[in-house]
């Protein structure tokens, strides 16, 4: 019976084609979203380089925003000229800030998007050396700003962050902490909402994606970011926070970060405070910013069970006191004296009434 052994080899044989088959399908998604990768999740840092290039220069960089800031921040650093007077660190919230906030002074505007405690750490990183050390550290402090957790994008600046938290006394695993963000990047990249927005970008911006670009404007249609590192928004209307400010509300709350504001990883329960307490020890001057919210969001945030955002606040104010850091802000808009129209949208304080916190 010598057919029989064929027939079995042959529907093993088309078995293992049609797997490979689905396989090849279920892969051509990722495939896309790695081609064309709207968010710039694989590491090819040729165009960050460029742009610092551009910055360094003196030109405006629009179109960015899809491109890693921390890399961008790292190739930069090292082409500034001379010391920083006032060096900013945070999230989104302080991108705005300009240098008008600080007449008379040599100042760069280091926050990043979704910037967390490592990525101020890591940025600072950059600059702690005796020729660039800066005389002010200007640190936002977002509620949620202590979580250690995957979200954050400071990989491009791991080594400087690693250095950093050692002098800072602060225990670290820089291996686990790594691939814990490489995984979270991975996670991203094969999913089914990365792949939305591949198709979107595709069909949007070509296989290139929406490219930056140098531009002689400050205001352009996407953000701009300026050589010292401050971000102009496009042209939004004036009452744009006043109609998206309730949806944001509700749509912050599904924010992993924000339900719970009084989680730490274990062992960086006071590594904020030990920040704010090297850069004092090194002679630097500490304004911690608390950045208010729209009234929409901080009165969601004020009912929040647990540690809720009035908790944060004083706990804050309580540590920036032990610590030698002066308080500029306030998370309560109403005390803050700036209404919903003073944003760009939910959480983004528009330039002006930004500055004027610092000035308090």
């Amino acid at each position: 019976m010598p057919i029989e052994p064929v027939h079995r080899t042959r529907g093993a044989g088309a078995l293992i084609g049609r797997l490979m088959g689905l396989l090849l399908v279920a892969a051509l998604p990722v495939a896309l979203s790695a081609w064309i990768d709207p968010g710039h999740l694989v590491p090819l840092r040729g165009s960050e380089r460029e742009i610092a290039r551009a910055l360094a220069a003196g030109a405006y960089v629009t179109n960015f925003a899809n491109y890693d800031d921390r890399a961008i921040e790292k190739y930069l650093v090292p082409l500034r000229r001379g010391r920083v007077d006032v060096l900013a660190l945070g999230s989104s919230r302080t991108q705005p800030l300009t240098a008008s906030a600080f007449p008379g002074s040599v100042f760069v505007n280091g926050s990043m998007q979704g910037g967390m405690l490592d990525d101020a750490i890591g940025v600072y990183g950059l600059y702690d050396h005796p020729e660039r050390r800066p005389r002010r550290v200007v640190l936002n402090v977002d509620p949620w700003v202590e979580r250690n957790d995957a979200r954050s994008g400071w990989l491009s600046i791991a080594d400087e962050r690693d250095a950093v938290l050692r002098r800072v006394g602060v225990p670290a695993s820089p291996l686990r902490d790594r691939l814990k963000l490489i995984r979270h990047a991975l996670s991203t990249l094969v999913s089914p909402e990365y792949f939305r927005m591949s198709v979107f970008s595709f069909r949007r911006y070509g296989p290139e994606g929406l490219h930056w670009r140098v531009t002689d404007r400050a205001q352009n249609a996407e953000k701009t970011k300026l050589p010292n590192g401050t971000v102009v928004w496009s042209d939004l209307p004036a009452d744009n926070a006043e109609r998206v400010a309730p949806e944001f509300a509700t749509l912050m709350m599904r924010d992993g970060r924000v339900p719970d504001f009084d989680w730490r990883a274990p062992g960086r329960r006071d590594a904020l405070e030990r920040f704010v307490k090297y850069l004092r020890s090194e002679g630097i001057t500490v304004t911690m910013v608390l950045v208010p919210f729209t009234p929409e969001v901080y009165d969601v945030f004020s009912r929040l069970p647990g540690a809720p955002v009035t908790s944060v606040e004083r706990d804050l104010r309580a540590m920036a006191a032990r610590s030698g850091a002066r308080v500029a802000g306030t998370y309560d808009p109403r005390r803050a004296g700036v209404v919903t129209r003073d944003f760009f949208d939910g959480t983004h304080l528009r330039p002006e009434p930004l500055a004027r916190l610092l000035s308090r």
